[in-house]
């Protein structure tokens, strides 16, 4: 009896410890740096809420760089439609 009681504790040590490294989610998109679409390229749009917002339309308002090593390989990130916030 005592065998069969440390071998489910163990194992629900185990599955809580898998299951803590399977439940870490992906870093979310708006905490990489944002860039908008100008024509075909993709410029450094700042910092959200500072520099621009996205107002509540259709489209692309931001893209971030979704693979480091690919130089092109641009994502869409927030909704909307880019507007920037003047000083």
């Amino acid at each position: 009896m005592l065998k069969i009681k440390l071998s489910l504790i163990s194992l629900a040590v185990l599955i809580g410890v898998f299951g803590a490294f399977a439940g870490r989610g992906k870093r979310l998109c708006e905490s990489e740096p944002q860039y908008y679409k100008y024509g075909s390229t993709y410029l450094p749009a700042g910092e959200f809420g500072v520099d621009y917002f996205c107002t509540g339309s259709a489209g692309t308002c931001t893209y971030y760089l979704s693979n480091p090593f690919n130089p092109n390989s641009f994502a869409p990130c927030r909704p909307g439609s880019f507007s920037w916030l003047y000083k």
